[in-house]
């Protein structure tokens, strides 16, 4: 189907899904045709503090339906969401702020930046704001990240795509309509992506104030969740509660459990495979700048143990030994018979363990 603006998809699934919840968070839920009108009244008190079509908006905002509105708003007025931890200190906000240049902060108070709009944590728009729709608008870009993994001065990971999407359009296999859950925090990429490329399908997105072992389980079964969003750190966690625990819930609604972010140990990887199958395991490796990444399944995993999987998107990878300068790597053409593709995908590294942590297979 052709893509559908951000500042509409709310609207395109409000029609189809109506009452059924959009969001559900700590025992609260909004439904799609709410979460559409209120992010219209939202929208309006936005652009009278001088939000305007390709502004940034920083959003430090913990994980809630009040972060969901905050972004869908600021799409609405074809601005681009810029989320930051709501615990980060105020002296490393003001370097981001200072390098995003908002036209409006959400989620702190007033006197925290004097010079820009800021509206607090809770904040409720004038009532008497129309919540009919708005003239459709649509962002350059449709996030703008800060760096999770970088030293020195901050930096800002902006999307080259306009906040656009196509809810048919095939995505890490995503279904349409389904019930996901998201324990990371939002400000983050990886649960960040997850989430509203989850959501502009269709789907019940269920959030998590912060992660808990036990909790995510729990939420699985009551709200029959088939599509997770894990970092390793929290399968070890899930792993690590007693038996007894672990096996009480009926996890039996999973069909895509995604681990992101970090090298899965081999043993966990079993581990979860014995107990889940090795056809609701997968898992992505790639970074934030959307250069590129790799998908692997749990079955593929098996008969290649230590993979991360095939390049996706996009058709050439670069090949680089620990001794090998950048400007001596050697491109992969993903797209030649498989028996002259390399086996080998990498980047400088100290040591050969770190970037054979990358071998893709063909």
């Amino acid at each position: 189907m052709e893509p559908i603006s951000l500042s509409r998809i709310l609207t395109h699934w409000a029609a189809e899904l109506g009452d059924r919840t959009v969001v559900h968070h700590e025992g609260r839920d909004v439904s799609w045709l709410a979460l559409d009108s209120d992010t219209n009244r939202l929208a309006r008190a936005y652009s009278a503090l001088g939000v305007e079509p390709d502004d940034f908006v920083t959003i430090a905002l913990p994980n809630g339906i009040e972060f969901f509105e905050a972004c869908f708003a600021t799409w609405k007025l074809g601005a681009t969401p810029q989320p930051v931890s709501a615990k980060l200190p105020k002296y490393e906000r003001d370097q981001i702020i200072e390098l995003a240049n908002p036209k409006l902060i959400v989620g702190v108070s007033a006197d925290a930046h004097p010079e820009i709009h800021t509206v607090p944590e809770g904040f409720e728009p004038d009532s008497t704001l129309p919540d009919t729709p708005l003239p459709e608008r649509t962002a350059k870009t449709w996030k703008a990240m800060t760096s999770g993994g970088s030293t020195g001065r901050p930096k800002l990971i902006v999307a080259a795509g306009p906040a656009v999407i196509d809810p048919e359009a095939e995505a890490l296999n995503f279904q349409q309509r389904g019930s996901v859950l998201i324990p990371g925090p939002l400000y983050h990429n990886g649960p960040f992506l997850w989430a509203m490329n989850c959501l502009f399908k269709g789907n019940t997105i269920t959030v998590t104030t912060r992660f808990d072992a036990e909790q995510s389980l729990a939420l699985i079964e009551k709200q029959r969740v088939d599509t997770l969003y894990f970092v390793p750190t929290m399968m070890h966690r899930v792993w690590n509660l007693a038996d007894k625990i672990r096996l009480k819930y009926d996890v039996s609604s999973l069909e895509r459990l995604w681990h992101v972010a970090a090298p899965c140990p081999a043993w966990l990887k079993e581990a979860y495979i014995e107990w889940l199958g090795a056809d609701v395991i997968w898992e992505v490796y790639g970074g934030t700048e959307g250069q590129g990444s790799t998908v692997i399944s749990g079955a593929e995993w098996l008969t290649h143990k230590g993979s991360v999987g095939q390049p996706v998107r996009y058709r050439q990878a670069n090949w680089v030994k620990s001794t090998c300068a950048p400007s001596r790597a050697r491109p992969i053409d993903t797209s030649a018979p498989k028996q002259k593709r390399s086996k080998m995908v990498g980047k400088v590294s100290a040591t050969w363990a770190t970037w054979m942590r990358m071998a893709i297979f063909t």
